[in-house]
């Protein structure tokens, strides 16, 4: 496992920017360039300033996002190593995979930092756990949005011509048929609709973030150590999801589990 965790150390994506990145290409590409040019010169500090620069503009790209991940995990490796490095590289590397969903590359980087994450924790007599998302928000996720919306759409045509062809048809096949058609029209609009307007909900009233501090203790809202049975804590790299921001604490769900942190232990995953 050590040759391909230093893999990843070594890896970076040096395609340049093109029509995707949007707005003043050139600006971007330059920032992305310099950066580029930085982390292959060893000037990691100046890489991961330059990249984070991007990225506070809105200068997203699933590239530069990548590459930003690379060059946490370079410090990680170094001397100039900073507590929760591998955290903000599992968040650079999770929003490659929202700007790119389908990015193998990233997604099996994002898997090799947190086992890395894992195994840090080992030596030092730690638990790394993980939580599963709930099962509400796993079943919304097996499409977009407008996934559902458009499967709802479907399911709303086909109940709409089978009642037609029940009312203006007098064959009995053909009535047959309609009714049919209408009960899975009906079936499908109803679950797919539900689905489009969960996933609806979880958009607009949270949004995901990962924990780049070593761990995140659970408090309760007054800012206190929550006292709960199993964990206390979100280790580094996981993902949660803000609902709530007050002040200097973000309420967070991690899993099934709710509880408050600190604001300045998450990354956003905003794109």
């Amino acid at each position: 496992m050590k040759h391909v965790w230093l893999a990843l150390a070594l890896a970076l994506s040096c395609s340049g920017p093109g029509e995707s990145w949007g707005a003043e290409p050139q600006s971007v590409a330059d920032y992305f360039k310099d950066a580029n040019v930085a982390l292959e010169k060893g000037a990691i500090n100046e890489a991961i300033d330059l990249y984070e620069l991007m990225a506070d503009h809105g200068l997203k790209h699933p590239d530069a996002s990548f590459n930003r991940g690379v060059a946490y995990v370079r410090r990680a490796e170094s001397k100039q190593e900073r507590p929760g490095d591998l955290g903000r590289a599992a968040a650079a590397l999770s929003e490659t995979l929202l700007l790119r969903p389908d990015d193998a590359e990233a997604s099996d980087a994002l898997r090799l930092v947190r086992e890395e994450i894992g195994r840090r924790r080992a030596r030092q007599g730690a638990q790394q756990v993980s939580a599963s998302p709930s099962l509400a928000r796993s079943a919304v996720a097996i499409l977009d949005e407008s996934s559902w919306a458009l499967l709802a759409g479907l399911g709303s045509l086909m109940l709409t011509t089978g009642l037609a062809l029940r009312l203006w048809w007098q064959r009995a096949t053909t009535r047959l048929s309609g009714g049919v058609l209408a009960l899975l029209g009906g079936i499908l609009l109803v679950v797919c609709a539900a689905f489009a307007l969960g996933a609806r909900y979880f958009r607009t009233t949270s949004r995901p973030a990962i924990v780049v501090s070593s761990e995140a203790r659970l408090l309760d809202e007054t800012g206190k150590p929550k006292s709960i049975q199993g964990n206390s804590a979100v280790v580094e790299g996981e993902r949660v999801h803000m609902v709530e921001e007050r002040g200097a604490l973000a309420k967070i769900e991690w899993g099934t589990t709710e509880g408050w942190v600190n604001r300045s232990q998450l990354m956003l995953l905003d794109h």
